[in-house]
């Protein structure tokens, strides 16, 4: 393996490990945000505080979506890298559009284990608190 090629995979490396560093940082930030309208709402209770939760919950769960699904992009072209697939993108080469899987693979991103569990859940305790 070639110096470049050493380069290039740590690159693609490092763009898989700030994606997933920005999806921690995108839930830390919504519980945070949803924590602070739960105290203003104890506090008052103002019930609009409660239906403002949802705004904050569905943006993040968004962008974190999106950053899972751009992490899956590196991923792959990492992988087709290193197995050496007959169109593995070239050393350098950052070829996005090749590995989009359009809704379905914003769909996928959205179902995972690091996503949908997570936000569900914060979901349905605003449901809860509002409801209850």
């Amino acid at each position: 393996m070639t110096e470049d090629e050493r380069l290039y995979l740590q690159f693609l490396q490092s763009n898989i490990a700030r994606m997933n560093s920005n999806s921690a940082r995108t839930k830390g930030w919504c519980i945070a945000i949803v924590a602070a309208l739960f105290a203003i709402f104890a506090n008052t209770k103002n019930d609009l505080f409660i239906q403002i939760c949802f705004i904050p919950s569905v943006l993040f769960c968004f962008l974190d979506t999106l950053y899972l699904q751009q992490e899956h992009k590196f991923i792959r072209m990492y992988n087709d890298y290193i197995h050496g697939k007959e169109n593995r993108p070239k050393v350098y080469e950052m070829p996005m559009k090749s590995y989009e899987r359009g809704f379905f693979g914003f769909l996928k991103a959205l179902i995972s284990w690091s996503v949908a569990p997570i936000y569900g859940f914060l979901l349905l305790i605003i449901i809860a608190i509002f409801y209850l």
